[in-house]
């Protein structure tokens, strides 16, 4: 949902930024990282031989915290589900953040961009271990599915890499962090049985509103049937009326077992057809870009996994 507003804005707000940190001002504007990232944050001086963590998205957080456990201070960037990740700018807090990061997990693959820049921004960031997730652990680049976190391979690789990269940093406890992480990955477990019991022998054609939920799909077997409409959507257009006719077709004729609706879209066009969907009978099944407030990355993901299952008749 980029446009061309957005990153003039975000040019703005990252010269802005760079100005207020080399002059030492303080807006005291509010930041995303607030509560207790903000709190981990402060206290990062006091705790000196804590590993200072910076997580572009809270669900790499989570894992961050899972495998450091005490021996880290964790700031995740982007905790509210109302923030969209493609359009956030940063603040100065963020980029003292961090400049003070020993570690630093964000996507890439042009989802947030603005960490990559805050990052070639900073002179020290070649000390750091950075984790490009998309690229460094599933081999994604630019222009690939930037939604890698509903691969549900992504968690136990990033929590695998956490672990190597924190017992390097603090070789005393590296096999604290090995277990840390084997016993986050063993978390995992309900999500793949769900995968291994609602997975379709044959493949199945669902519709989509957005390819938000697509690595989860393929992984089912599930064939999302329209691609552009959902590409256009995801980049804040407008489908043509081709494949707004395609989708129209598919519901109305059920060639599709389900459609996946993002509830954080904006659109009316995808209203319109979470409408004729329901009227026809069409399972909806209601995802999220990003964690709703209340969850856990695997209570997430499971309940998405449920709704599939109980569209596709399975208990």
């Amino acid at each position: 949902m980029k446009t061309a507003i957005s990153k003039w804005k975000l040019g703005l707000a990252l010269t802005a930024m760079a100005i207020g940190v080399l002059t030492g001002c303080d807006t005291g504007k509010p930041t995303a990282a607030t509560g207790a990232a903000a709190t981990q944050a402060n206290s990062a001086g006091a705790s000196s031989a804590k590993i200072n963590v910076v997580a572009a998205e809270n669900f790499y957080g989570e894992v961050a915290q899972a495998v450091g456990g005490d021996r880290v201070n964790v700031t995740s960037i982007l905790t509210n589900p109302g923030q969209d990740p493609h359009d956030y700018e940063p603040t100065a807090e963020t980029s003292k953040a961090v400049a003070g990061a020993q570690v630093v997990v964000y996507t890439g693959i042009g989802y947030d961009d603005w960490m990559g820049r805050l990052l070639k921004a900073d002179s020290s960031a070649k000390t750091k271990d950075v984790v490009a997730v998309g690229s460094d652990l599933l081999g994604k680049s630019a222009g690939d599915n930037p939604h890698v976190w509903y691969d549900l391979s992504t968690m136990p690789k990033l929590a695998s890499k956490l672990a190597d990269d924190l017992g390097r940093l603090d070789p005393a406890n590296s096999e604290d962090y090995q277990k840390r992480a084997k016993d986050y990955i063993a978390t995992m477990a309900p999500l793949t049985d769900k995968v291994t019991k609602i997975k379709q022998s044959d493949p199945v054609s669902i519709d989509v509103s957005e390819p938000v939920f697509d690595y989860v799909a393929e992984s089912l077997n599930l064939k999302v049937n329209n691609p552009k409409f959902a590409l256009a959507v995801e980049e804040g257009n407008d489908p043509t009326a081709s494949d707004y006719a395609t989708v129209q077709d598919d519901i109305k004729n059920h060639k599709i077992k389900l459609f996946v609706f993002n509830t954080q879209t904006d659109s009316p066009t995808v209203e319109n057809i979470v409408k004729l969907a329901q009227g026809n009978g069409i399972p909806i099944v209601k995802v999220t870009e990003t964690e709703p407030a209340g969850k856990n990355y695997i209570q997430w993901m499971a309940e998405q996994l449920d709704q599939v299952g109980n569209a596709l008749g399975i208990q």
